[in-house]
């Protein structure tokens, strides 16, 4: 191949493209989201826990999974701890099998006074099959005094249908007595995966085309 400033600036967009293309993989869409939804109440992740709640990936859900926000909040900067969230298979109507860690949190990243939207992402990638049901829970590592929000609006997306668990009182479908919680599960979108396989493709032809000559 030759070093002549043409092969270089099309190397260069190839890259650029390609780049492009896996920015477009970050943009997900979600499955299960009731972060905006009015509170109504909230629950002790350490006196209740573990606590959960189920989601369903729908017929567009296949795909690795990108990122999950609970709304959470403090009630005292006295009790530091921390908790630890993960996802689960669903085992009966329940949270079964874990499938993979997203990580863990302090309280002392807390903020009290109120509830805030906090992320949280898979420590490996984990693909998610489409139709199916998984539960995401929140277990105490040690004492603390973080909260899960919850809400009894059935309306926001993916709530329907699904349950919440605590150890406390067991497994309950999502209803204005027993309302889920605040949370929000994010997968890429069908179309930005499609994008980045072609990409990858294009690149693979110029690399191939480039070793050819």
């Amino acid at each position: 191949m030759s070093f002549s400033l043409p092969n270089i600036l099309r190397a260069a967009s190839t890259v650029v493209a390609g780049f492009a293309l896996c920015a477009v993989a970050a943009q997900a869409s979600p499955v299960y989201d009731n972060l905006g939804a009015s509170q109504v109440g909230s629950d002790p992740i350490y006196s209740y826990g573990p606590i959960a709640n189920s989601f369903n990936t729908g017929a567009n859900g296949s795909g690795f999974l990108t990122g999950f926000k609970a709304l959470l909040g403090n009630g005292s900067t006295a009790i530091v701890g921390d908790i630890r969230v993960s996802l689960h298979a669903d085992g009966a109507n329940a949270p079964g099998a874990e499938l993979v860690s997203l990580g863990s949190l302090s309280s002392a990243d807390v903020a009290t006074g109120g509830f805030a939207a906090y992320g949280f992402a898979p420590v490996s990638a984990f693909q998610l099959a489409a139709n199916t049901t998984y539960w995401i829970e929140i277990e105490s590592t040690s004492a603390n005094d973080i909260f899960w929000s919850w809400s009894d609006d059935l309306l926001a997306l993916g709530v329907a249908g699904q349950s919440n668990y605590s150890a406390v009182l067991g497994t309950n479908a999502n209803s204005a007595s027993f309302g889920p919680y605040q949370m929000a599960v994010e997968v890429p979108e069908p179309a930005s995966l499609a994008l980045v396989f072609m990409g990858l493709s294009m690149m693979a032809v110029t690399a191939q085309r480039r070793r050819r000559r």
